[in-house]
């Protein structure tokens, strides 16, 4: 008995000898692929020992939802299985980088290799977006990145987020801008001080980015009651305390999701014929700042300061502030249109951001 018992031992132990480092990824042909038009992306690998192999792809905030498999044990060389860029439930997934994790399955031995606790979240550095008159940024990514694109004046409001943390590939991107803030009320590309937040960090190797499907991604995920588990980019960070990391890779996508909000004026107030508030120099007006109510619950966990500008100048500010805040303003324009805005900005990152125009008659 104790011989066999040795016996069952020690091939255990050769079996896990035989298969460590048994399975890698190959470079992809391409990254990207579109689903919806019925595009494939082909995944490859490398097993040095028969196995079977389990292909497990990921959201970016770590649910799975699908495994390709190869069922029986493959032989020692280079294959492929291809995902179709649907989940297990058969429905094509909305635009975003997914995460790919390999295993390797032998007798006595599971292997995994998963990318997201190796690689990704290093900010990227010197990538000096350029726009031109016709309002494109022009940017080059040295390596695949969540991108995040904001505008606004410096020293003063922020008037529109272009992208918020968005997969985008490796070299030369193009990001379409129409020069105004995101109420189009103002085109901000022409003023003196007007700035741009260019910030970006690298995705995980071997994520796969899928576009075409106009799906929301925060819709998807709410519908499908997917739970988050970002241990493995935790794992990451943890392992990665010597370089540049960005804090936002442990995130998840919904928790850096911009809150939006929207002004309120009193029931009672003049407006013109395209329902623009009429108000007098000097009037005392009573304006509500609220917020979604989804937004809300989730901003209602972080401290956040609400700051108002009149005309693109720094009006009042409340440094803790919480919404719905009710804000008792003096407009001191002169006669003539104005844009009234409001900036919501968080300890953790994010900007709510709303412009609206107003008379003073």
């Amino acid at each position: 008995m104790q011989i066999i018992v040795r016996y069952l031992l020690l091939i255990s132990m050769v079996s896990a000898i035989l298969v460590a480092g048994n399975i890698r990824f190959l470079p992809y042909k391409k990254n990207e692929f579109s689903p919806i038009l019925s595009e494939k992306i082909a995944i490859g690998f490398n097993l040095s020992v028969e196995s079977v192999v389990n292909v497990e792809i990921y959201t970016p905030d770590g649910a799975l939802i699908r495994t390709l498999t190869t069922g029986t044990a493959m032989k020692k060389g280079n294959h492929i299985l291809e995902w179709d860029g649907k989940d297990k439930k058969g429905t094509v997934v909305p635009d975003e980088a997914y995460n790919v994790v390999l295993k390797a399955i032998t007798i006595g031995k599971v292997e995994i290799v998963d990318p997201r606790k190796t690689s990704g979240g290093i900010v990227q550095k010197n990538l000096n977006p350029k726009i031109g008159v016709d309002g494109k940024i022009r940017y080059t990514l040295p390596t695949p990145s969540r991108v995040l694109i904001r505008l606004g004046i410096g020293s003063g409001a922020m008037l529109r987020s272009v992208i918020t943390w968005k997969p985008k590939n490796s070299g030369k991107n193009l990001q379409y801008w129409d020069g105004y803030d995101q109420d189009h009320l103002v085109k901000i590309q022409k003023h003196k001080d007007f700035k741009i937040i260019f910030s970006a960090f690298s995705l995980a190797d071997y994520a796969i980015i899928t576009t075409g499907n106009r799906e929301s991604y925060f819709d998807y995920v709410e519908k499908n009651a997917y739970k988050p588990d970002l241990s493995s980019k935790k794992a990451r960070l943890f392992n990665a305390k010597s370089k540049l990391m960005s804090p936002y890779y442990v995130r998840t996508l919904t928790d850096t999701r911009e809150p939006i909000i929207r002004f309120v004026f009193p029931d009672n107030i003049k407006r013109d014929k395209e329902g623009i508030p009429i108000v007098k120099k000097g009037d005392r007006v009573r304006v509500k700042v609220i917020m979604d109510e989804k937004d809300a619950q989730r901003m209602a966990q972080v401290k956040y300061e609400i700051t108002f500008f009149d005309d693109l100048d720094f009006t009042s500010e409340e440094e803790m502030g919480y919404v719905p805040i009710s804000w008792l303003w003096s407009p001191q324009k002169e006669k003539g249109k104005h844009i009234l805005t409001v900036n919501i900005a968080s300890f953790k990152g994010h900007i709510g951001l709303k412009s609206t125009s107003y008379i003073i008659d």
